[in-house]
């Protein structure tokens, strides 16, 4: 069994010219929007105004706010698309392993070290430790969804899955938090804490530890 994430592709059909342009402009902006968001949570926290994101995206309040209904719509948005970036990297770097538990072990891992790999992301949750702990349910939901594609395989437990994983999450919330907290901290210990947890989801303890010390498939930081 490998963990496969599946997009359903959409109807390609062209646009016209106008449509086109039109298309692209409000996605940059979006996108423009997001990014700033991003920035301003990790300097000034949830507090943020959306006069300081507009004008760090340079976009008018009124663009904002066509395309997200609330400061939190928009902040909350934010934070879980930059995590489904990050999730969506971490995934690729086990694209070869052959493991399914391993795979399902990587991402946990890189979080950890998610100061280095993703500062800015990193920073957006050590400034915003509680909005991201309300967050970690729908933080957690591909987790949630690869742990119960792989108790369904017969490699997990299939008893009070959802239970398993909120425990998992827990854990997996404290562990980040205290590593990033400490930048000094020993990535390998965090792993170490996660080894103890694995068993959690049915993981015996042996494999835990062997998943947890196994070399990670990166070579390169990104930023």
């Amino acid at each position: 069994l490998r963990l496969v994430f599946v997009q359903t592709p959409q109807e390609s059909r062209p646009l016209a010219p106008k449509l086109s342009r039109k298309s692209a402009s409000v996605s940059r902006n979006r996108a423009a929007i997001l990014a700033s968001t991003l920035v301003t949570l990790g300097d000034k926290g949830w507090q943020a105004t959306i006069e300081e994101v507009a004008q760090n995206a340079g976009v008018s309040v009124s663009t904002i706010y066509h395309h997200f209904e609330s400061k939190n719509s928009l902040f909350e948005t934010c934070v879980l698309d930059a995590w489904a970036a990050f999730e969506a990297w971490a995934r690729g770097t086990a694209i070869d392993i052959e493991d399914p538990l391993e795979q399902l072990v990587i991402p946990m891992r890189l979080s950890f070290r998610s100061d280095d790999t993703h500062p800015i992301l990193a920073r957006v949750f050590m400034r915003n430790m509680a909005e991201a702990y309300k967050l970690s349910p729908k933080v957690n939901r591909n987790l949630g969804s690869a742990i119960a594609e792989l108790a369904s395989a017969g490699l997990l437990p299939k008893d009070n899955v959802p239970l398993r994983v909120a425990n998992l999450s827990f854990v997996l919330y404290g562990i980040m938090v205290t590593t990033l907290e400490n930048p000094d901290a020993d990535p390998a210990l965090a792993d170490f804490a996660l080894s103890l947890a694995l068993p959690m989801i049915g993981i015996s303890p042996e494999t835990a530890s062997d998943l947890t010390t196994r070399p990670l498939p990166i070579t390169a930081s990104v930023s």
